[in-house]
């Protein structure tokens, strides 16, 4: 209505404008302006399609529609409605008009409309606005262009994705193919060119500030996620790399460091850019990102030496180069790159300490105090930090007194920069990190009120850590030689923490591999070869890990001698040391994790170094043994040679075989040894000891010293096997009968089982031959033929139904009767083989097809 009004007003005054005094008409274009501003102030952000006054919106089956916007009715009267910026715009002054109103006013106007350009994505129309603006009011000037330059950024960025997502859109023909078409070269190059372009129309705006952190979010924007920034690229934005500014260079190379440790070697963000990159491609394009980086970095720092930030990241590029390509092969100079590294991060902190005070407090930072304190803990991102990063723990002193070198006031502020920073980066640490991470920073900063709130998780971590123990014990003498011995992993607790943490069970199982496994609101986690795979690290190094094993999932915790504590048996390694130089089991480490305030926290318990005496050997602690020996000589005919079987068993480990019996045997030589290996059969909890129950199979080749001897005699067993044995029946001797096993005495006669069933084969297979013999005999008397002529092939002598077949298949007959033949052959076949057929007339048979065959 107002609108309505300033429009009479303004025909009116063309009308009588030589009878209306110019002041008059002056206030009546500010009242318009002012009533504008008014409007403006009430508009709420939406995107370009509403700066028409047409809202997008979605059917029932997802399709996109525009139609006019339904506004929503403010339910207090009191408060205006608000209005689509686009329909605000609509109504703008024009430029005669800001010209021709109070200054006050037309400056508020200057820095409205481009506000409102810039909510609906318009930086174009409002970049001539905030030239205006410059020369009067810069602090707003540079408040706009900065929103400028990143609204251009978003607006620009390929990797984003606005596409609509409906759930009908599969059924009506969406191509989600479109959403993955990668990034082409040239799109890249057409936004970079239009940065420069930007980078230069803001430079005419000679407005006294450092817009380099927001071009250089606009020049990360422009880039495909998955492609590595070009020098090229930078010096099209940037001009000349070399006489940009240390900020400039500083602000890029940050960004760039996240992009190399975190963004580009990603597989999966190259998966999703589709750059079918391989492996080997990959890692070769961030060696050149690093190689890039590298070389900008010294280049600059070498231009200004007395750059902090620069000297930090150069030192920083260095150490995540060294991470970087360790974690895919071992290096041999990680360990030196790494101390180079934190060598210059603690220079850097000296340069930045002396360019305090600076002009302007804002302009402080703890950036190169939190690179470093991140270095000190294995990587200078805390993003890219890892478990396996092993932390310099004499570093967190120095950052300390870095610290507290500084003057007073700095120092506090400082301080407080720092601890904050650590305290509010506490929530994007690992569960596995959390513990080592708040124990340095409260070695840095002490009980800092900034951390505050994490001191208290830490506190809640120092007493989880004191209830709960991992302890590793020799299964007896500390005197272990090179043979194998046992060591003992059970977890040590307190009652309460085993209640409050539902029992260490879980800590037994894989439970990615086990169908509805829950572990108490925690990602799932296989714990047994999470343990396994680091305590093989741990000890490979000077020991051979022949098996472990662990007990049953459904163990129960036990009683322990500690009052309030109990011991729950979590596995049993079975190892034999590399050499008689090891004097010392390294410690092994489990992770338990627990909930906390920021959700949960994986701590590592580790066990204390156990000593050894690996130079001489000592037996180890076994009882209830048995033994079996077996005589094979089943084979001796073919081979010439005697096998002896023998197994053992006890609880504990089984000693070795030489302490158990007295070889060779009497009259026999043992000329092959085929050891089975000690194997831990079961783990049981009914001894104090936690003995396993063990076993140790061998199989002896033995040849007889001289002649064949008559008798064998089963080695005696040594003083120690005899005391040993569990009971009269522990010891059985036994040898094959056929397949069969039977018990025998310590000496028996050889070969008296093979001796016994050749007779019994040969007894039966002459009564066989004889009846055969006289049953022919019999046939052929009965049937022999009269007269058989001696003209063609000769009968069998004796005829029977196979030697008649055999005659009848080698003929030769005219080949008008060959048919004739075969079926005469297939007959016979059948009555003589078949299980109801009856034996013809044999001799018929034969006269009949003796004489076609003649």
């Amino acid at each position: 209505e107002w609108k309505e009004i300033l429009t009479i007003y303004a025909l009116n005054w063309l009308k009588e404008a030589d009878t209306i005094d110019r002041a008059e008409w002056k206030e009546i274009l500010t009242i318009y302006a002012l009533n504008w501003l008014k409007e403006a102030d009430t508009t709420q952000r939406y995107d370009r399609s509403e700066s028409l006054g047409q809202q997008r919106q979605y059917d029932n089956f997802g399709n996109v529609f525009y139609a006019p916007r339904q506004y929503h009715q403010n339910t207090n009267r009191n408060q205006p409605n608000p209005i689509p910026a686009g329909e605000i715009i609509e109504i703008a002054p024009s430029e005669n008009w800001i010209k021709s109103i109070d200054d006050s006013v037309a400056l508020q106007l200057l820095e409205k409309i481009p506000r409102l350009f810039l909510k609906v994505k318009e930086h174009e129309k409002a970049f001539p606005y905030i030239q205006s603006l410059a020369a009067e009011k810069p602090e707003a000037a540079i408040e706009l262009t900065r929103n400028l330059i990143s609204i251009w950024g978003q607006e620009n960025n390929p990797n984003k994705n606005n596409r609509y997502r409906s759930r009908y859109s599969y059924y009506y023909g969406y191509n989600n193919a479109a959403e993955t078409i990668p990034l082409t070269r040239s799109k890249q190059e057409r936004n970079l060119k239009q940065l420069a372009g930007l980078v230069q129309r803001v430079d005419t705006l000679n407005l006294d500030a450092d817009f380099s952190q927001e071009f250089t979010d606009a020049f990360i924007n422009v880039h495909s996620q998955a492609e590595v920034w070009r020098v090229e690229a930078l010096q099209k934005v940037f001009g000349d790399i070399s006489k940009l500014e240390s900020n400039t260079i500083a602000n890029l190379m940050s960004r760039m460091r996240i992009n190399l440790a975190a963004l580009w070697p990603d597989p999966k963000v190259q998966e999703a850019a589709k750059t079918k990159r391989k492996d080997k491609e990959l890692h070769a394009q961030v060696q050149t990102g690093y190689n890039m980086a590298r070389k900008v970095t010294a280049a600059a720092w070498g231009a200004d030496p007395s750059s902090s930030r620069l000297l930090t990241h150069l030192a920083a590029i260095s150490y995540e180069v060294s991470n970087y390509f360790s974690a895919l092969k071992p290096q041999t100079t990680h360990s030196s790159t790494k101390r180079v590294a934190l060598n210059d991060m603690s220079e850097a902190a000296a340069l930045y300490a002396a360019t305090l005070p600076l002009d302007n407090p804002r302009d402080e930072s703890s950036e190169v105090y939190e690179t470093w304190f991140y270095s000190a803990l294995g990587a200078p991102l805390l993003e890219t930090l890892k478990s396996h990063h092993m932390p310099v723990t004499g570093e967190f002193q120095k950052i300390k007194s870095a610290l507290e070198s500084l003057p007073d006031q700095i120092r506090e502020r400082h301080l407080k920069m720092f601890a904050s920073t650590l305290n509010a980066r506490l929530a994007n640490v690992s569960p596995d990190l959390k513990f080592r991470y708040l124990e340095a920073v409260l070695e840095v900063v002490g009980r800092h009120p900034e951390i505050e709130k994490a001191g208290e998780v830490y506190d809640y971590y120092e007493d989880l850590v004191t209830e709960i123990e991992l302890r590793t014990n020799l299964d007896g003498s500390s005197t272990v030689g090179t043979e194998p011995f046992g060591l003992h992993i059970n977890l040590h607790h307190t009652k309460e923490i085993e209640r409050e943490s539902g029992g260490f069970q879980r800590y037994l199982q894989n439970q990615n591999s086990s169908n509805n496994s829950y572990n108490f609101g925690r990602p799932t986690e296989d714990y047994r070869d999470k343990f396994e795979k680091a305590a093989r690290a741990a000890l490979e190094e000077h020991f051979e890990v022949i098996s472990l094993t662990f007990h049953a999932s459904k163990i129960d915790s036990r009683t322990s001698p500690r009052v309030g504590w109990r011991t729950t048996p979590y596995a049993y390694f079975l190892l034999k040391a590399k050499g008689p130089q090891v004097d010392t089991i390294p410690p092994l480490k489990i992770d338990l994790d627990f909930q906390d305030t920021s959700g949960y926290v994986v701590l590592p318990i580790s066990s204390a170094n156990v000593p050894i005496d690996a130079s001489t050997s000592v037996a180890r602690p076994s009882r209830d043994l048995k033994m079996t020996l077996t005589l094979d000589e089943r084979n001796v005919e073919e081979e010439g040679q005697w096998h002896l079987d023998i197994k053992t068993s006890a609880e504990g480990l089984v000693p070795a075989l030489d302490k158990l019996i007295k070889l060779p045997p009497k009259g026999f030589e043992v000329t092959y040894i085929d050891d089975r290996e000690l194997q831990v059969e079961t783990l049981t909890t009914t001894t104090d000891d936690g003995a396993p129950l063990s076993s140790h199979e061998y199989r002896l080749t033995l040849s007889p010293k001289g002649d064949s001897p008559a008798e064998f005699t089963f080695p005696a067993l040594t003083a120690f096997a005899e005391k040993s044995l569990s009971s009269e029946d522990a010891l059985l001797r036994q040898r094959y009968q056929d397949v069969d096993l039977i018990p025998v005495g310590q000496t028996v006669e050889l070969n008296e089982s093979t001796q016994s069933s050749l007779w019994f084969w040969l007894l039966a297979l002459t009564i066989t031959l004889a009846t055969l013999a006289a049953w022919f005999w019999f046939r052929k008397s009965k049937n022999e033929p009269e007269e058989i002529r001696a003209e063609g092939p000769s009968l069998p002598d004796n005829l029977t139904p196979v030697t008649l077949l055999h005659w009848l298949k080698s003929l030769t007959v005219p080949s008008e009767q060959t048919s004739d033949l075969k079926e005469e052959i297939k007959r016979l076949e059948q009555l003589s083989f078949s299980a109801q057929g009856q034996i013809p007339e044999l001799s018929d048979i034969a006269t009949r097809w003796h004489s076609a065959a003649n």
